[in-house]
């Protein structure tokens, strides 16, 4: 358990306001002041989450209208106007933090003390694989979910884990075939596996084709160990962020998503989120024929699954971005995914 006084917070990280409600750190564009974050468990006598005696409901259930039904819960002062997105986003005042639950400080205790039941067991066995076969180390691994604030329950919990760093993820993103060699007992996640995910993003996103999804979801990768399914998100340190709150911001110039059509050339952060990918777009007559150069995801289903040298469509928001990273203010074009406008209606498509 841990109190920051400064925003070093990074995606995935749980924190833990005053009045006990538990949120998730989204993303690696943090403010200085604030941090970004999704309501996901409230306290409630109703709930199945337990954590130090008290029970928790979980609000928040993937996709973007989760995040917005969760907003209603939120005390006035936590949906601010931030001037980078230039939209209003649920962000936690640091000085309303009472707790910070790290994933890699989690894991640590587990290995320290000993798994306490089977998914501690079976996070601790993940990671030390990850670290015997990619040479990971362990304090750049972690523990995620409901197992890093230790309210998790072994009848119905996920095992979802945590590796730190760029260069680190793209060294897991290229080695799961080397890993399920490693051990009889680690597999890859099948297809077959996926069709609750793949049911749960078509029915958040109607304009996908079940074939649309199944493209996408061949190039999704989990491990299972004995069978059981343990997801792996790639995570940024603060000093790598790739862009800097405050470095940018975005103006919304439609009032409705647009599709563009997109060859990538740099996946550098398209495994971390946001995603960020840059490329160039076909002429885009809604900006004078204009071309869109990059694309944000924040809708963590579409997170890692293209590629350099795919071409793609995307629907999502239009967005003119002013950048101030050098004495002159710089201005291109990009496609914003996983907007609280756009909901219900943005995609990522492989063509």
């Amino acid at each position: 358990m841990l109190r920051s006084t400064m925003n070093d917070f990074r995606d995935r990280d749980i924190i833990q306001d005053d009045d006990g409600r538990v949120y998730t750190v989204l993303g690696h564009i943090q403010p200085k002041t604030r941090v970004l974050a999704f309501l996901k468990y409230v306290p409630s006598q109703e709930g199945r989450w337990i954590h130090d005696g008290v029970s928790y409901k979980r609000v928040f259930w993937g996709g973007v209208e989760s995040v917005i039904s969760a907003q209603n819960l939120l005390p006035s002062d936590f949906l601010y106007h931030d001037p980078h997105f230039n939209t209003v986003l649920p962000e936690v005042p640091l000085s309303r933090i009472a707790n910070c639950y790290r994933p890699d400080h989690r894991l640590s205790v587990i290995a320290r003390n000993g798994p306490a039941d089977q998914l501690e067991e079976i996070s601790l066995e993940v990671a030390e694989g990850l670290h015997d076969t990619l040479g990971i180390p362990l304090h750049k691994i972690g523990v995620a979910g409901s197992i890093a604030w230790n309210a998790h329950n072994v009848q119905f919990s996920d095992v979802n884990m945590t590796v730190y760093g760029l260069e680190n993820s793209w060294r897991l993103y290229n080695s799961f075939e080397s890993i399920v060699r490693s051990s009889p007992r680690i597999d890859i996640r099948t297809e077959a596996e996926w069709s609750r995910s793949r049911d749960r993003l078509l029915s958040r996103c109607p304009l996908l084709t079940p074939a649309d999804l199944w493209r996408l979801f061949r190039r999704r990768l989990a491990l299972c160990l004995d069978g059981f399914c343990v997801g792996i998100t790639p995570i940024l340190f603060p000093e790598e962020a790739p862009i800097a709150h405050g470095s940018e911001s975005y103006e919304t110039v439609t009032e409705e998503p647009v599709r563009i059509i997109m060859r990538i050339e740099d996946d550098t952060y398209g495994i971390f989120l946001p995603a960020i990918l840059r490329g160039v777009s076909r002429p885009v007559s809604s900006i004078g024929s204009s071309r869109v150069t990059r694309i944000m995801i924040y809708e963590g289903a579409f997170r890692g699954l293209v590629r350099s040298g795919d071409t793609i469509e995307v629907c999502g928001m239009l967005q003119r971005v002013h950048s101030y990273t050098s004495e002159v203010e710089e201005e291109f074009f990009q496609v914003m995914v996983g907007t609280i406008e756009g909901a219900g209606h943005e995609y990522v498509r492989l063509l």
